[in-house]
């Protein structure tokens, strides 16, 4: 069994295209970006602590998926907004730039708690809106609960081009996931 430590609900789309059967669970870590702390680290971090504050059943066996996405731009890790005036001064910001999105992933043993960590990047190259196209955007995608504001699959018309894996932007990284499942699955095994 695949327990998922996440509530997003972009999160478990992407997972059902692994075609594995999944329960999605709570977990009581509270995600936190540290200054001076590399985006990979404070991504890995927080996957981490996902994972190990996930709110398993007591008998669970099988594998927990913990992950966090953050935007790196002009050398700031970047989560999700707190407001709206802070999610649309930062979209005017990324407009005719490029960022780079992080996924942290950490695979857990759901009996043993061994883990496995890692991350994922991916670069994004912003258009640039007229301000009446970013208020549609900012009203039809709820900024709020998305790291950098944006959500890439309603992302098209400010979305220019996507260097590296398109599911890692959107939060997590299945081409990535699909081979570390495979991989932490055989060394369970052994």
């Amino acid at each position: 069994m695949v327990y998922l430590a996440s509530q997003s609900p972009r999160r478990r789309a992407l997972l059902r295209r692994l075609r594995r059967p999944f329960r999605v669970i709570r977990s009581t870590y509270r995600e936190t970006i540290r200054r001076g702390e590399s985006p990979s680290a404070n991504v890995i971090r927080n996957a981490v602590g996902k994972a190990r504050r996930a709110s398993l059943p007591h008998d669970a066996h099988g594998i927990v998926i913990g992950a966090d996405t953050v935007v790196y731009f002009r050398r700031r890790v970047i989560g999700k907004p707190t407001t709206l005036g802070e999610a649309r001064r930062l979209l005017r910001a990324l407009q005719g730039t490029h960022h780079w999105v992080y996924t942290g992933l950490c695979l857990m043993d759901a009996r043993t708690k061994r883990y496995r960590a890692m991350h994922e990047r991916s670069r994004v190259t912003f258009r640039r809106l007229a301000d009446e196209a970013l208020e549609r955007l900012l009203a039809r995608m709820s900024p709020l609960d998305k790291a950098g504001g944006y959500a890439a699959q309603r992302g098209g018309t400010l979305i220019a081009r996507i260097r590296g894996s398109r599911s890692n932007v959107i939060g997590l990284p299945l081409e990535r996931l699909r081979r570390e499942l495979a991989a932490f699955e055989r060394g369970r095994a052994r």
